[in-house]
């Protein structure tokens, strides 16, 4: 966007604010404005000073609704239900609490809700959680405590298994010790005082940019398979054998804390906003071993010092398939002061290009105060929204931003769980090739109709097509050696015809150590000429990823990027096996955003926590397939995305020995999806 276009475009935007509706211009976006000042939303309370926002499926209907907390005045927490095309208010904790800015949602008590945890400011040596009444929704939120004792504020919380066990543990900062805590979620959660111990001290240099440490959340930096802790400046990886996290600074100082993949690789980037302080946005990316901290580099976003740079996102926004970075400074946060401290305060959208590059953009300057923004669909129609509070500038108040306005409501799952989520077959390979016939009444049984394969276990295909007929089984698409396509395309034809499919897909491409750009072009020309063929007879080829492709190439792409360059679309497309590009360092739902129409399938398959990605092999132990119900991704998002991007056809895969039993988990959590929706 030109420095001229986006004058405009303010000018513009001040005009329409005035006239009630207004929109900002940004990357072909048009952002819809809605707030309580305009009568979209009602008043959260009469408090002004607002503290924290948290987005989050309270209601459990597939759409996002959004939590909001302040000090001060009663009620101290209250949500926002999505309904039609506005929101209705609900009052979660009536009476005055000093709540503190942070804060988040999680399944406490295991009962398949999410309930909320929030810590009290510097008033308060307090952290509560309150249970979900679903499906009750108005019904009164019990109040539980986590601590009650000790110093005082505790600005921001995450919940994750940091340990390496099955286990949930709930980390937070408490600045009045100038501490990071952690605590083992107890069996029974709604006992008074947990049980916590001391990760980290303050020092200093956390508190270059302010006056305390703060910023908190999780990721698998190192990549290898388990969930680490960000916390200010610092990050922290378990150590089993010890018990014990060993700190690794990677940044010059703490402050609001947000991670993603900005370009390929095994590790993830660090992205530090100076929050309740001033001082530089960053991104941090290693160039090493993580664990090192001289490893790892900083590069400035907004090119100044930000003053109260207290908003913090990642988030694709834009819909490329690429994450960018939201950092909004705050307008006014002196109480006793009515007038704006930093008045020409700014919110800034950072797009990535996915190569570790950003085009700033101006979200907004000296209009609109943001404290705890959030990135998020707020509206269920699948795009990326804006969901604010002020702290105390002309509070109490709500802002949201739709992306577009709000457009077709996401497609259901409906559509495709249970009718097509089909299986493939290799899953049942040991128990095929012990008792074929047996094997597919089983799959008929567990409720599936759709099949995918390739091994006919010996049986001629009209043998095998009558089996499947048998127990009301139809293939819907053949997997096949890229030797066979190469030598034998007319057998494929002639297999694609007996059994009725109109897809068929290659596994693998032949090629020695390390998948280069050769191999790529060999499979280019050979997928590219035979999709031709095929697609004169009614049939549509895809190539199955196998996680090779994704390694890092030295112009910051990937050589999957280079192979969906070059193969032709409709002609020569892909199915995504959601475990392989995972290990391969990949992110499954920005992939199909960045490539949509070009998958025609998914292998549903996940993966066990502590499995490294970032692994260029193909290859991972069986026993690293799990239940979908388990494991490291989510598959909520992953399906929804699907469906938006134009997938086709489903298919659990589970390698793993254990595979029977593991899939009919895997159907009872996919049915879960749709329950009450």
């Amino acid at each position: 966007m030109n420095k001229t276009y986006f004058q405009k475009t303010v000018t513009v935007f001040i005009v329409l604010l005035v006239a009630i509706l207004h929109t900002v211009s940004a990357q072909n976006i048009q952002w819809k404005r809605l707030g309580t000042d305009l009568g979209d939303l009602q008043l959260p309370w009469k408090s002004t000073e607002q503290t924290s926002a948290l987005v989050a499926d309270i209601d459990r209907d597939g759409i996002n609704d959004f939590v909001l907390s302040s000090r001060k005045q009663a009620p101290s927490l209250v949500w926002y239900q999505r309904k039609g095309n506005g929101w209705v208010k609900y009052i979660i904790e009536d009476q005055m609490l000093n709540i503190e800015a942070g804060g988040v949602a999680f399944d406490i008590d295991g009962d398949g809700d999410l309930d909320l945890v929030f810590g009290g400011d510097w008033q308060s040596s307090n952290i509560w959680w309150w249970e979900n009444p679903y499906p009750q929704m108005d019904y009164h939120w019990k109040k539980h405590i986590i601590k009650s004792e000790g110093a005082t504020q505790h600005h921001d919380q995450a919940i994750g298994k940091f340990r390496h066990d099955d286990k949930n543990q709930l980390v937070f900062w408490n600045q009045g010790n100038k501490a990071l805590y952690i605590a083992d979620i107890p069996a029974d959660p709604k006992a008074d005082n947990w049980e916590y111990k001391t990760i980290y001290q303050a020092g200093t240099n956390d508190e270059k940019h302010g006056s305390y440490a703060e910023g908190l959340c999780s990721g698998d930096v190192d990549g290898d398979g388990w969930a680490d802790i960000i916390a200010g400046n610092t990050w922290f990886k378990y150590e089993p054998s010890t018990g014990n996290f060993k700190a690794i600074r990677f940044g010059d100082a703490a402050g609001r804390v947000a991670v993603g993949k900005f370009k390929p690789g095994k590790t993830l980037q660090i992205v530090v906003s100076p929050g309740d302080g001033n001082g530089p946005a960053k991104w941090y990316e290693s160039t090493g071993d993580p664990v090192d901290p001289k490893s790892w580099i900083g590069h400035d976003l907004a090119g100044r010092d930000l003053v109260h740079g207290h908003t913090l996102q990642v988030a694709d926004i834009n819909g490329d398939g690429n994450l960018d970075i939201f950092v909004a400074e705050m307008m006014k946060w002196t109480e006793a002061n009515p007038n704006p401290d930093n008045p020409n305060a700014e919110a800034m959208i950072f797009y990535g290009d996915g190569k570790g590059g950003f085009t700033k953009t101006i979200f907004q300057k000296g209009i609109n105060e943001f404290h705890e923004g959030r990135l998020a669909d707020l509206d269920g129609d699948g795009d990326i929204d804006i969901l604010d509070k002020p702290y105390n500038w002309k509070t109490p108040r709500i802002d949201i931003w739709l992306q577009n306005g709000t457009g077709k409501p996401l497609e259901s799952l409906k559509k495709i769980i249970p009718g097509k989520i089909g299986l493939e077959l290799y899953s049942f390979r040991r128990e095929m090739d012990k008792d074929l016939e047996g094997t597919l009444r089983l799959i008929h049984d567990l409720g599936i109709t759709e099949v995918e394969g390739g091994n006919l276990y010996g049986l001629s295909p009209e043998q095998f097509k009558d089996l499947l007929h048998k127990n009301q089984l139809k293939f819907t698409s053949l997997m096949f050696s890229f030797e066979l396509y190469r030598d034998s395309l007319d057998k494929i034809m002639a297999l694609a015809k007996t059994f009725g499919v109109t897809q068929v897909g290659c596994a693998w491409i032949p090629h020695q150590k390390a998948f280069t750009r050769e191999d790529a072009d060999r499979a280019i020309a050979l997928f590219n000429d035979v999709g031709e063929k095929l697609k004169q007879k009614g049939i549509r080829f895809f190539y199955h990823a196998h996680g090779y492709e994704y390694a890092p190439q030295a112009d910051g792409t990937t050589l999957f990027d280079y192979l969906a360059s070059q193969m032709k679309p409709g002609i020569a497309d892909f199915q995504m096996d959601v475990f392989w590009t995972y290990h391969g360092g990949a992110d499954p739902v920005l992939l199909m955003k960045k490539y949509p129409g070009r998958f025609v399938s998914l292998h549903l398959k996940q993966m066990r926590a502590g499995e490294p990605t970032g692994i260029y092999t193909g290859g991972a132990p069986d026993e690293s397939s799990v239940s979908l119900d388990k494991g490291v991704m989510d598959f909520k998002g992953i399906l929804q995305t699907a469906l938006q991007t134009g997938v086709e056809h489903f298919y659990i895969e589970d390698e793993a020995p254990t595979a029977v039993p593991q899939v009919k988990a895997t159907l009872i959590y996919l049915q879960g999806l749709i329950k009450n929706k």
